[in-house]
């Protein structure tokens, strides 16, 4: 009998250890009662008042000329002691101690309905300690905050209506240091990240709604570096990209769901530079006569087909720059252009007419070199081009049934999946005049000789 006396006794108090948000025991009454009593009153008992040497906060204090610290009303001196307000209904609002015009020590905040806001804590007038934020009537926290001496530290929660964590942040000297998680309404992880001194470092997920991850990410010093990879819904490998401290560097993939390319893109990482970067017609002519008169036309906005049939025998070529760099370009670099119609410029023995219709200027961290290419669900190409140093050297476009539609800078090829386009005209020639290779023919088996 003592034996389950002693176990009953156990088990009581592990449930009275549980907590109770809004209601404590059954022989108190929830923090919103008092305020429900009282509306039913006709003659309001005020909380504040009572206690000998508290002041009214409102009517003896006010704050000083630095903004900083409490003083008193009559004599502007910074105040130390206890003060107090209520809310209109006499329930108590707040109780705070000041000591030489701060706040010191721990108070507590209540609303209109009598039930805790919030508990501070100061030192000093510096935010020091465990702060808690309750919401109204249900007393479930809505956060918790940790500070030592003005500056978060440690973990710092944050809460939804049920009491269910929705983040959780860790600090160090008041900037995040550490994991960070957060959750979505229904308490599954949507976030993860982790944190050194205030910067992203380290792996990064995104998660979707069922806590699958769907997003994998990686981070060094606040950037993106190394391998990035993105999901389907269902876990299925979507894109990978290749990031070198936030300038992309080596192959992005796309895949489609069932897993086949999709798109191809590669780029280098370069050394960060100042630089112009112009997209324009390029127009060589064989004198600066022709140039001019070409220009001229161009300038007073005559159709480009009119202006060159009517130069046709000067023998004028046109070429596209999209976006390349001034820098870098034979004819155009040195020189100062701008949008519109430019004078000629000499390069060589000719003269250029640049009809320029867009000019930026950036700083670079990377350049397109290599393959791009994009397909149709059926595998089929649907473009592929080839840049060297950010400069489209060439570009193929094709239709859904394969057939080329567009060309620039090199022969039209076929769009089947298996077509590998060379990327330099010594390659070309060499696939043309590369002769086919004959069948080797095995040499006739001979029988040993005898003794051998």
């Amino acid at each position: 009998m003592r034996i389950l006396l002693a176990i009953f006794c156990i088990f009581s108090l592990a449930v009275s250890a549980q907590p109770k948000f809004g209601v404590s025991r059954k022989d108190s009454v929830p923090c919103y009662q008092k305020a429900a009593d009282r509306s039913k009153q006709r003659y309001t008992e005020w909380e504040c008042g009572k206690i000998a040497g508290v002041v009214d906060c409102n009517q003896k204090l006010e704050m000083g000329a630095d903004g900083k610290r409490v003083v008193t009303s009559s004599q502007k001196m910074p105040f130390s002691g206890i003060c107090e307000t209520c809310h209109m209904n006499g329930i108590l609002e707040r109780r705070v101690t000041f000591v030489d015009g701060f706040a010191n020590g721990i108070d507590t905040t209540y609303y209109k309905s009598g039930c805790i806001m919030v508990i501070r804590s100061h030192v000093q007038g510096v935010e020091s300690g465990r702060w808690t934020y309750f919401n109204d009537s249900t007393q479930i926290p809505a956060w918790e905050k940790t500070y030592e001496m003005g500056q978060l530290e440690g973990p710092q929660l944050t809460y939804n209506s049920r009491g269910d964590t929705v983040k959780l942040e860790n600090y160090s000297g008041g900037v995040l240091n550490g994991p960070k998680i957060t959750y979505d309404s229904k308490g599954v992880r949507n976030k993860k990240a982790n944190y050194v001194k205030g910067v992203l470092e380290g792996p990064f997920f995104l998660y979707n709604r069922k806590g699958d991850i769907i997003e994998e990410l990686n981070y060094k010093e606040g950037k993106k570096h190394g391998i990035q990879y993105y999901y389907y819904d269902d876990g299925k490998l979507l894109r990978t990209e290749n990031w070198d401290m936030d300038s992309r560097n080596g192959e992005f993939k796309t895949l489609f769901y069932d897993q086949t390319l999709q798109s191809i893109e590669n780029y280098k990482k370069v050394t960060p530079k100042p630089n112009q970067y112009v997209t324009a017609e390029l127009y060589a002519c064989p004198t600066k006569e022709v140039a001019e008169a070409l220009g001229q036309m161009l300038y007073e906005k005559k159709p480009k087909s009119e202006a060159l049939d009517s130069l046709k025998d000067a023998n004028i070529v046109v070429s596209y720059l999209r976006g390349e760099a001034l820098s870098e370009h034979a004819v155009l670099k040195g020189n100062n252009l701008a949008k519109g119609v430019n004078k000629p410029i000499k390069s060589g023995k000719l003269y250029y007419i640049a009809v320029v219709s867009e000019l930026k200027s950036m700083t670079k961290t990377e350049v397109r070199e290599g393959l791009f290419e994009d397909r149709f669900p059926d595998g089929k190409v649907k473009s592929r081009a080839i840049y060297k140093k950010d400069i489209l050297i060439e570009e193929h476009v094709f239709d859904e049934q394969g057939r080329e539609i567009r060309t620039f800078g090199g022969a039209a090829t076929s769009g089947k999946e298996d077509d590998a386009m060379p990327t330099t005209k010594k390659e070309k020639e060499k696939k043309k005049k590369e002769p086919k290779k004959k069948e080797e023919t095995k040499p006739e088996e001979t029988k040993p000789k005898e003794g051998e």
